[in-house]
């Protein structure tokens, strides 16, 4: 039995059961919770993590989005641009993913909010996924 299950009428449990219900073990950083929950909060479908990307043998685990649509989100810290090994890795590796048909939005520290929501809906409308209504979205970057 959880806790919340447990204390149904404590205090804050209404709360706890809205925040556990968004928890999701896939994200590797607190940053791609944020992104997550940018994106869930926007009216957005939720993301699937971790997508195991394969074309017989593992290709990449891109860091969250949907399988149908094929369209992804990737969470880029300032390592991908100032490790020159994994500068070079990922391109190789969005060189294979984008031949197998996904389009990856990468996510860097500088984007804003409305922008990052602008392009997913974008990419999923491409995909012939509706967006949600318009929750007044921007198209600026950073």
């Amino acid at each position: 039995m959880h806790l919340v299950d447990r204390y149904s009428g404590a205090r804050g449990n209404k709360r706890a059961r809205q925040v556990i219900e968004l928890m999701d073990p896939g994200a590797e950083s607190p940053k791609e919770s944020w992104l997550r929950l940018l994106l869930i909060n926007a009216g957005l479908p939720r993301p699937t993590t971790q997508i195991r990307v394969t074309d017989g043998q593992l290709v990449a685990y891109l860091d969250m989005g949907w399988d149908e649509p094929k369209v992804a989100l990737e969470y880029d810290g300032d390592h991908h641009r100032t490790d020159r090994r994994q500068y070079v890795k990922d391109i190789r590796r969005a060189e294979m993913v984008d031949g197998m048909g996904w389009q990856v939005i990468k996510v860097i520290n500088e984007d804003r909010a409305d922008y990052i929501i602008a392009r997913a809906c974008d990419a999923l409308a491409r995909r012939g996924y509706a967006p949600p209504p318009s929750r007044s979205l921007g198209r600026g970057a950073a």
